[in-house]
């Protein structure tokens, strides 16, 4: 009976050292997952700074043309022989120094929306680098985990083999075995009489034969092993 408990117990750290190997993969991936979001966040705050900036360096450039013609008209006005030229000229330079307004007017908006995205931009770029730091952390220490599983879990397994090898009974071995690989796990430790793995309920004569801890019972339900709490 002790053998059949260090057994179970060593088939639950067994168990427990793979499922670490499957979920250290997981949460890597969930790891790089959250980091690829903020990677892609960012990008698209880059891309919206860029399209402000595009525009920022349209406006200027349509201001500068409109400075251009405005000094033209101006001198243009000057020479000017006629008085019809003249007058023509002068409302060409009120229309021109309109245009220069409105566009000075839009430019300062520009100015402005682009400072309130860099903000973001920053923002976002310094959450980024504080995740890859964070990652960067974790992912050692998760790899580190999952090494030192796999070292433990060659030692675990070792320790498994040479406890069957002082099991006698082959056939309770065998049946055992069928159990783990079938239900995942082959005992039910018994509190009360309640199968704890099926939760199906023992009869009372059962629940008292198992409590002798002199003979292997099996659940009636799920054909798992029986064991007392009390005995280690």
């Amino acid at each position: 009976m002790n053998i059949m408990v260090a057994l179970y117990q060593k088939d639950n750290e067994i168990s427990r050292l793979k499922n670490l190997k499957n979920e250290v993969p997981e949460k890597l991936d969930g790891l790089n997952n959250a980091l690829r979001k903020i990677q892609e966040e960012c990008e698209e705050e880059g891309k919206i700074l860029e399209t402000i900036d595009a525009r920022r360096r349209k406006l200027e450039r349509e201001v500068e043309e409109q400075k251009l013609n405005l000094e033209n008209f101006k001198k243009r006005k000057q020479e000017a022989r006629r008085n019809e030229e003249f007058l023509a000229l002068k409302r060409e330079i009120e229309r021109t120094e309109e245009k220069i307004n409105q566009l000075e007017d839009k430019l300062l908006e520009v100015y402005i929306e682009k400072e309130e995205q860099e903000k973001i931009s920053n923002q976002v770029n310094k959450s980024l680098k504080e995740k890859e730091k964070e990652i960067e952390e974790q992912s050692k220490s998760l790899n580190k985990s999952l090494q030192e599983s796999t070292e433990e879990l060659i030692i675990k397994e070792d320790e498994r083999l040479r406890i069957a090898a002082r099991l006698q009974d082959e056939g309770l071995l065998r049946r055992y075995n069928r159990l783990i690989e079938s239900r995942g796990s082959g005992i039910a430790i018994l509190e009360e009489p309640i199968c704890s793995e099926c939760h199906s309920t023992l009869p009372p004569q059962l629940f008292a034969e198992v409590r002798k801890c002199d003979k292997i019972h099996t659940c009636h339900s799920c054909g798992r092993i029986l064991i007392y709490k009390w005995i280690d």
